[in-house]
């Protein structure tokens, strides 16, 4: 069955970019992406239009956006009648709707990068013909392009939408200068029990992050294993560095908490500024302006030094967030052209403006005058260079067996039956994501 949708799939894209199917065809931008419905409408005048109808999946607060489109790609397109019916379907819950039903998911998707991997496994994911493929090369930045290609055969499979599902440190200016917070040293030396530095070692999105530009690893979605050197003697030296630094610390001048929601009024002067720095990601921007107004400093994360006095740079994880098409779709080759009108660089812009999402587009994230008052975002750029890929470098066995390592930095061994040191601690991690 999958090699007859792989045929399927291959004939369909030769006859998107031939253009040589008789029906209505759509040019975008050097893309010819024909319309595989038969149905049809009467015009007024007594001729007839391809009806294109799509199902689209995203966040209910993105509906209105996505009506918007909607009316503009009709606009774009006289020659057909096109609506959309639209799902509150989130980013998150995506693959997982996709797979459960495949018959009934959407023929446009808004989904996390980190479930590419699954949903191109199983086929349920339309490639990208290499017109748009070359399109998203070329308008979109290079890590926002990986992150919506496979790792098995390192080709396209999503356009990018966002490209700053990642994190960076935000600090308080009145405590902390941009001296200070270059170097973890820095910002602990200004911590106490009442201004607090906070990070959540407990969630396996962070845990190990100290180390992930230090060194390597990469997953098969295949195979379903890593490959990884993060029981090295260097990760082993860096995080004792940083367990040296924090865990004496802990509830003074150091605490492991999930910040996010009402954990970001320990930042606020009415809460007598709890909290002076953080690691943290974009998604917060709206609520860290609210707390610290002109007091908000944003930077890539610190360096720190290892337990052999080398010099670290903290890393941390890059992710986009992406649209998709279904490989089934009846309409694939204006659900295609749809994805793509939906994530070019106009409808990023209007995106950032109106919810202030990060754009993958190489236009917008170099327009100063659009990013002057955008401080995170800032950040997560300058944080880009040290960052690893989520969707090609972890898999689901990563989350759960990193938070055992975040936690023994700052808590120490779990129990009397787990292992007692760090090198046992990062061995075993080791051995659960390999074998």
């Amino acid at each position: 069955m999958f090699k007859q949708k792989r045929i399927a799939l291959l004939v369909a894209g030769l006859l998107l970019l031939a253009g040589c199917n008789g029906g209505s065809s759509a040019d975008v931008s050097g893309d010819v992406s024909q319309g595989t419905t038969s149905q049809t409408t009467t015009t007024s005048e007594g001729g007839s239009k391809e009806r294109v109808r799509l199902s689209v999946w995203g966040s209910s607060a993105e509906e209105p956006l996505y009506h918007k489109h909607a009316a503009e790609f009709q606009e774009k397109h006289p020659e057909i009648n096109f609506s959309i019916s639209y799902a509150d379907v989130g980013e998150a819950d995506a693959a997982t709707n996709v797979l459960q039903d495949v018959s009934t998911a959407a023929d446009v998707f808004f989904f996390a990068d980190d479930q590419l991997p699954t949903m191109q496994a199983r086929e349920v994911i339309a490639k990208l013909p290499k017109g748009y493929a070359n399109k998203v090369k070329e308008r979109d930045v290079a890590s926002a392009a990986e992150n919506a290609s496979s790792a098995v055969d390192d080709e396209l499979y999503a356009f990018p939408v966002t490209n700053d599902n990642g994190y960076m440190l935000i600090y308080n200016k009145a405590f902390l200068t941009e001296t200070d917070v270059e170097t973890l040293e820095g910002i602990m030396a200004k911590t106490t029990a009442d201004h607090q530095f906070v990070v959540d070692m407990g969630n396996g999105y962070y845990a190990t992050s100290f180390i992930q530009y230090l060194c390597d690893i990469a997953y098969n979605p295949i195979t379903k294993l890593h490959t990884t050197n993060f029981n090295s003697a260097e990760a082993v030296d860096a995080l004792q560095g940083v367990s040296n630094l924090l865990k004496p610390r802990v509830d003074n001048g150091f605490k492991s908490v999930d910040f996010n929601g009402a954990a970001l009024d320990d930042l606020s002067d009415a809460n007598g500024n709890k909290v002076i720095a953080a690691v943290t990601g974009v998604w917060n921007t709206e609520l860290l302006k609210e707390k610290l107004g002109e007091n908000l400093g944003a930077a890539k994360l610190p360096t720190f030094k290892s337990a052999n006095g080398t010099t670290v740079q903290w890393g941390s994880f890059a992710g986009s967030k992406l649209v998709g098409v279904k490989s089934s779709s009846n309409n694939l080759g204006w659900a295609l052209a749809f994805a793509d009108y939906i994530t070019d660089e106009a409808a990023q812009r209007y995106r950032f403006e109106t919810n202030g999402w990060g754009p993958s587009n190489k236009n917008l994230l170099a327009d100063e005058e659009l990013l002057a008052d955008h401080v995170t975002l800032k950040a997560l750029g300058a944080q880009a260079p040290y960052a690893i890929s989520q969707a090609k470098s972890v898999g689901s066995k990563f989350w759960d067996n990193a938070a055992i390592v975040g936690n023994f930095l700052w808590k120490g061994p779990a129990s009397e039956e787990s292992p007692q040191t760090l090198q046992a601690t990062l061995d075993a991690f080791v051995d659960a994501l390999t074998k």
